[in-house]
């Protein structure tokens, strides 16, 4: 373990074999941390901490913030975060609002400068947080999603596992697993393709869950028809997992971004000139 001498760390922490402590970095007391964390220079981690081992505090993150509540109980709750994580300069995280509740990270994530995770909210693991994204309170974030620079994400949201977020998008409802995110719109705009290659998805799967994206959004069906369809069309598979997520479901889903109809055509009266300028538009 290394301290340097113009640190701050309480006698009560406890802090595993191999952790490091850089000057003017601030360690409160109740604070846990697992072996071979790196604290880096102005970090603050407050009490209420409890975090494992290989991870890397960089400076001037803070974590461990009390929840930005009008109603904040005084006593709040705490933060569990697993293994090697990376939370670049300036991330903010804050406690659970209530006593035994934690808002928790998982492990293998990378939150990039800037970013905040608010009260109780839940995010997975191998999830990349891009610079200044924000997730209000209580939001769950899945294993392995994107969430772009700038994007802010309304309380009580969840993004599911292996989606990707466009960056600065207003998210203010559920964007189901494996959706793609316009970052202007905020519209589902198809599946993260590239995302599901990457992490060795087989073309059998990708063309079962592309089937499931037509049912949930080209079919036409009502809500109940659409999970039930679901369920009978994917009982197993990365695409049986959509049906879950859907009827877990209390704000509604992000919808998709259309294109104009095939045949459409766009007239553009140029000035001066009898002829409009036909141009054709594709469908998106």
């Amino acid at each position: 373990m290394s301290i340097h001498p113009l640190a701050c760390v309480d006698p009560k922490a406890h802090l595993g074999n191999g952790v490091r402590v850089e000057a003017f970095a601030r360690i409160e007391g109740d604070v846990s941390l697992g072996d071979s964390c790196v604290v880096r220079t102005g970090a603050v981690i407050r009490a209420g901490v409890r975090a494992g081992c290989d991870n890397e505090f960089c400076e001037h993150a803070v974590i461990g913030g009390p929840p930005q509540h009008s109603a904040r109980p005084a006593d709040t709750g705490t933060i569990e975060i697993g293994d090697h994580n990376v939370f670049r300069e300036g991330v903010t995280i804050h406690l659970a609002l209530k006593a035994g509740h934690a808002t928790q990270v998982g492990d293998h994530n990378y939150i990039m400068a800037g970013g905040h995770l608010g009260h109780d909210v839940v995010l997975g693991s191998h999830v990349i947080f891009a610079n200044g994204s924000m997730l209000g309170g209580h939001v769950t974030v899945e294993d392995r999603a994107f969430i772009s620079g700038g994007v802010a994400v309304h309380q009580f949201c969840r993004v599911g596992k292996f989606a990707m977020v466009g960056g600065h998008a207003r998210v203010v409802q559920d964007i189901p697993p494996f959706m793609m995110v316009d970052g202007i719109s905020g519209c589902i705009v198809g599946l993260n393709t590239v995302g599901l290659r990457r992490s060795g998805h087989t073309t059998a799967e990708m063309n079962e869950l592309k089937a499931a994206y037509r049912v949930i959004y080209r079919h036409g069906l009502a809500w109940r028809d659409v999970i039930a369809t679901l369920r009978a069309e994917f009982p197993a598979g990365p695409a049986a997992s959509l049906a879950d997520f859907l009827a877990k479901g209390t704000r509604g889903f992000a919808q998709e971004r259309r294109g104009p109809p095939a045949a459409a055509t766009i007239k553009l009266r140029v000035p001066d000139e009898d002829e409009p300028v036909v141009l054709r538009a594709k469908a998106g």
